[in-house]
């Protein structure tokens, strides 16, 4: 939809108050003549109907029973990141990045490598600034673009390129079942001129039949790693401890740029410079610090059983692991994290918190894991420090969202950086009163 097809239209900005509502509404206010601008939210969604178009924010389920009422009284629903498609510059090439996990990350390394290359490039969308906002700027040879699910289900237009890093079970209160989750995120894929996917992942595997524009990475004969370094088919490019992010996982997702970047002939000195300069994000295997010979990690992003499996295969070295667990319930299935934990113990520990932590926790007592119940992020920590012995590593990688106790991961990562710094602190100050005496 372009913007002169909007002007003097009666516009609803569902979700205003919000980051995407609030750049949707600049956007309207900058490009669209003559706007009338009805804000809509849940108190007053009757006026969906007054609406001609109604600009979406992604938490909002593109399958409410509203939406679907109003569709048909003849309103059109748009999103940020399709007007963002519709009227960028015609020069700007977008690389859109999507996945269950790994997709910030991803897309973090993929501008930081486009940028060490001198390329003019934005980065925006599920992370950082709404897709909307770049077109404030000035134009750009490049945007990154990394879409969540809900991003994914409404997208029109063609990327130049996609990135699918993996699919697992995920959102099912908004897509309201995992098939339509998997349908919406390859949406975005389908409609790509070239999109790279992950083809060591079985549930991208099982969707390729409709991903007829794809290449592989993680395969034998693409970009993989193997014996500890980055391959392209049998050529060793540089080792994989070049790249500073934990776990294999991570890595893997690297082959997914290094697919890009080979695309747009790009220097591999330069993207192997890029690599070694590439700074983690936060709340991703983030490493807090070493209390007491003990290694607290926050890798509060982790959602799903999967990327707690991943966040303990990244730091099991042999040592005893206590695994925070639990968070908003939506359903998932723990057995096969469950399984996958029986054969380390008795080297490791869970903890577990509401509301999945009570689901988890009888599933572990029946496996015969050793496994302590808590309410509070406070009590987990504590428990945690208590429970580690020496060397050992505190590893809180939820396998759930955080929206029953927090507004979102970052939120509940930071609370368990200060709960952490709070029970060491708390513990030195013990320890030099006893001495005291």
């Amino acid at each position: 939809m372009l913007w002169h097809n909007l002007n003097a239209k009666k516009i609803g900005i569902w979700g205003i108050s919000g980051k995407e509502g609030q750049s949707a509404l600049h956007a309207v206010q900058s490009f669209v003549k003559n706007p009338n601008i009805i804000a809509i939210d849940e108190e007053n969604i009757t006026r969906l109907n007054e609406c001609e178009f109604v600009i979406k924010s992604p938490g909002v389920s593109l399958y409410r029973p509203e939406i679907l009422q109003a569709k048909k009284h003849g309103v059109q629903f748009l999103s940020g990141s399709s007007l963002f498609m519709a009227n960028k510059p015609q020069q700007t090439k977008v690389i859109g990045i999507t996945g269950t996990k790994g997709k910030s990350t991803t897309g973090s390394l993929l501008y930081h490598t486009l940028k060490t290359a001198g390329l003019n490039v934005a980065f925006g969308g599920n992370i950082g600034n709404p897709l909307l906002d770049i077109l404030q700027d000035e134009p750009h040879d490049f945007v990154v673009a990394e879409l969540s699910s809900y991003q994914c289900a409404d997208f029109t237009g063609a990327c130049d390129m996609c990135i699918l890093t993996n699919l697992f079970p995920e959102h099912l209160q908004w897509h309201q079942s995992h098939q339509q989750y998997y349908l919406d995120k390859c949406h975005l894929i389908a409609q790509a001129k070239l999109a790279f996917v992950n083809g060591a992942n079985q549930t991208v595997l099982s969707y390729l039949p409709r991903l007829t524009n794809a290449r592989f990475f993680n395969t034998v004969d693409t970009f993989h790693l193997r014996d500890g370094a980055f391959f392209n088919a049998s050529q060793r490019l540089f080792p994989q401890e070049t790249l500073h992010l934990v776990g294999t996982h991570n890595a893997e997702n690297a082959c997914a740029v290094l697919s890009i970047t080979t695309q747009l002939n790009m220097d591999l000195a330069t993207v192997q410079q890029a690599f070694q300069t590439f700074q983690p994000l936060p709340h991703r295997l983030q490493n807090v610090g070493v209390f007491n010979g003990i290694t607290f990690v926050d890798d509060s992003i982790s959602t799903t059983p999967e990327t707690a499996i991943a966040a303990f295969k990244a730091y099991d070295k042999g040592q005893f692991i206590t695994l925070l667990l639990g968070g908003f319930d939506r359903g998932q299935d723990y057995h096969a994290l469950i399984e996958f934990l029986k054969p380390y113990q008795p080297r490791i520990c869970l903890i577990t918190m509401p509301d999945t932590g009570q689901r988890i926790f009888e599933l572990a007592q029946q496996s015969g894991l050793s496994v302590r119940a808590v309410s509070t992020m406070q009590e987990a920590v504590l428990t945690a420090y208590r429970q580690t012995p020496k060397n050992g590593t505190v590893l809180l990688s939820p396998a759930a969202p955080s929206y029953n106790l927090y507004k979102n991961f970052e939120e509940r990562g930071l609370d368990f950086q200060k709960k952490a710094m709070d029970c060491f602190q708390n513990i030195v100050q013990i320890n030099y009163r006893d001495n005291s005496r």
